[in-house]
């Protein structure tokens, strides 16, 4: 082998950019006729072929001009007029004319298309690229089960967009759209309809600070202009060597820990100027977070803080899928959803639906596939009751998805989790891990002849899916657009069939239900608003966080026995409830119960964010 040929391998091994130049290497030997070929043709071809390479941008000239210019391995003769062109003048040429290429005549005659073969196989493919191809490659049933294609999409990009340090490189798309058979423009419809897509190359870490009611009372504008001074840079920019990009941000959900900062999904809590330093390591320091929990009755509060959310056999130990187990061998479908009719729980996500109608209906449908829905994409403003359950006892909501499963007959249920949320999602991967290997998921669990199926699914910055039809949208692998209604979810959801969506408080009262009995949690709260509500409360009070109270507790109970009243002294000026779509209280309002009922008469709201 020639001296360009080794230093053009040996800049191979030590650069991956070079990758590209061995890709025109390649194009050129495989397309060349008699040892030449026009430069027009060699350059329709690579844009051609350069689609398919994920990680390739063939409309870059730069690695062909080096290719030609930097390793005397060409040379060019102009067609107008025969004269030849070789070394750096390469790189001078007008490209815009024809030229005839051709190797040098010491390279003529070398095996060339058997070396770049093997240096393409062997080294000329990027790490990246070969992860990306085994991410196509694979199957993936967390993911979902006998599912169209598409609604793959989201996820791959997510795991895409981590292999190529945080962005989504346009033949990496393309890659994508070409393993999915997808039109490309689907594809870019998703990456610019989700705001945790990134098209554009990003800082390594992405620091997101929340600029919502609940931090900005709590000093997050002071946060974000330390970090902001600190790095250099302003909001929405990304520093010189491309470490770091900040991002202000809605509500993301770390309401009781205000300020709260996401690093690259890490959660960063209680942030001031002087502790910013941790987050530029992405190393909290902030201690062991611990759920701010407390209330005057446990339902779907009962294992936070208890057991170890990775545990399965801790959760068993509490009761954990008993209530599943008296389902599957000792109540038929309709006795389930009369336990919860009879109940009155109505759901938990705002509209408060009662939620043995909505499976009533659902089950209804003619014979054929339904799936249930976990909608777990909290966004609301001061909301973060869902992210606490998900975080620290996620067996119990994915108890409650798998009796709602068996109930309306559906085979396939899914997680949809806020995208900020990656704990939560880790957790739910690893329960539905820990279920399926003691037998608890799958076909013909615990042997009872029933088959189901949990999938998990991650949201992307989009606060409109947590509208119900949204979400559905987003979880078929398209952009998040609502649906016009009627039809409803119950006969026409997912992929055109019978649905249920339910909230992840609603779904973790539903265990204790199924084992103490409707008439039970009936009992607790009033006549009207029956049974218990998960309250979030942040703010300037002294005991942020989540309370289990019965219904007609009073906003005044709540604030001041439970939260302990407000910091320093002060009285009460305003009261946002049900989140951005809300209603602001005032202190006339205290002696109010919390109830539907009487929350309706003073125009308030008992919503996902109250």
């Amino acid at each position: 082998m020639n001296q360009a040929l080794e230093k053009f391998a040996a800049d191979l091994r030590a650069d991956a950019a070079s990758r590209a130049r061995l890709f025109w290497l390649r194009v050129f030997i495989k397309h060349a006729q008699a040892g030449s070929l026009r430069s027009d043709a060699w350059v329709e071809q690579g844009l051609a072929e350069g689609k398919t390479v994920p990680g390739l941008d063939a409309t870059d000239s730069a690695a062909r001009l080096a290719l030609l210019s930097d390793y005397d391995l060409f040379q060019a003769e102009r067609m107008k007029d025969q004269k030849v062109f070789t070394g750096q003048d390469l790189a001078t040429l007008d490209w815009n004319r024809k030229y005839k290429l051709s190797l040098r005549e010491a390279d003529n005659g070398l095996p060339l298309e058997s070396w770049v073969d093997a240096l393409w196989a062997e080294s000329g493919v990027s790490p990246q690229a070969k992860a990306l191809e085994k991410l196509l490659a694979g199957d993936y049933p967390i993911w979902g089960h006998n599912i169209p294609k598409q609604s793959l999409l989201p996820e791959i990009l997510h795991d895409a967009q981590a292999i190529y340090g945080g962005w989504l490189p346009r033949p990496v798309l393309t890659r994508i759209a070409q393993a999915l058979g997808l039109p490309l423009a689907d594809v870019y419809g998703v990456t610019e309809f989700f705001t945790m897509y990134y098209t554009e190359p990003v800082g390594r870490k992405i620091i997101r600070i929340c600029e919502d009611a609940p931090c900005a009372a709590h000093g997050s504008q002071d946060v974000q202009v330390a970090v902001c001074h600190r790095l250099g840079i302003e909001p929405g920019q990304t520093t010189a060597d491309g470490e770091y990009t900040i991002e202000p941000m809605r509500c993301l959900g770390l309401c009781d820990h205000a300020p709260g900062v996401l690093v690259n999904g890490t959660r960063h809590f209680d942030v001031t100027p002087d502790t910013i330093e941790p987050l530029l390591s992405n190393r909290p320091d902030h201690g062991q977070h611990r759920n701010n929990i407390g209330g005057l009755v446990k339902v779907a509060m009962s294992n936070v803080n208890v057991v170890d959310p990775y545990r399965l056999p801790e959760y068993q130990a509490q009761g954990g899928l008993a209530a599943l187990r008296k389902a599957l061998f000792d109540m038929t479908p309709e006795q389930v959803i009369e336990a919860v009719k009879a109940s009155k729980l109505v759901g938990r996500g705002g509209a408060a639906f009662p939620t043995g109608l909505k499976w009533q209906f659902t089950a209804a449908n003619p014979p054929g596939p339904r799936y249930i829905i976990c909608n777990a994409d909290e966004s609301e403003v001061g909301a973060f009751k869902d992210r606490t359950l998900m975080d620290a006892d996620p067996f119990r909501v994915l108890e409650g998805l798998m009796i709602a499963c068996y109930a309306v007959g559906a085979e396939q249920g899914f997680v949809y989790v806020r995208g900020e949320h990656r704990l939560s999602y880790e957790r739910f991967v690893h329960a539905i891990g820990a279920l399926e290997q003691a037998g608890w998921l799958g076909e013909d669990i615990q042997n009872s002849g029933v088959t189901i199926r949990l999938a998990v699914r991650r949201g992307a910055g989009a606060y409109i899916c947590g509208e119900e039809t949204a979400l559905m949208e987003a979880i078929e692998g398209k952009r998040g657009f609502p649906r016009l209604r009627p039809p409803y979810p119950t006969t026409h959801g997912l992929w055109g069939k019978p649905t249920v969506i339910n909230n992840v408080e609603t779904l973790a009262k539903v265990p204790s239900i199924l084992f103490h009995g409707g008439a039970w949690y009936n009992a607790l709260g009033t006549s009207e608003s029956a049974g218990t509500k998960l309250f979030a409360v942040s703010g300037s009070v002294r005991r942020p966080g989540v309370y289990e109270i019965p219904f007609g507790v009073t906003l005044r109970q709540l604030i001041y026995d439970l939260a302990g009243g407000i910091t320093d002294g002060r009285s009460v000026q305003a009261i946002l409830t049900g989140g951005a779509a809300g209603t602001f209280l005032t202190a006339e309002h205290l002696d109010t119960p919390l109830t539907f009922e009487d929350f309706k008469k003073v125009g308030g709201t008992v919503g996902a964010g109250t």
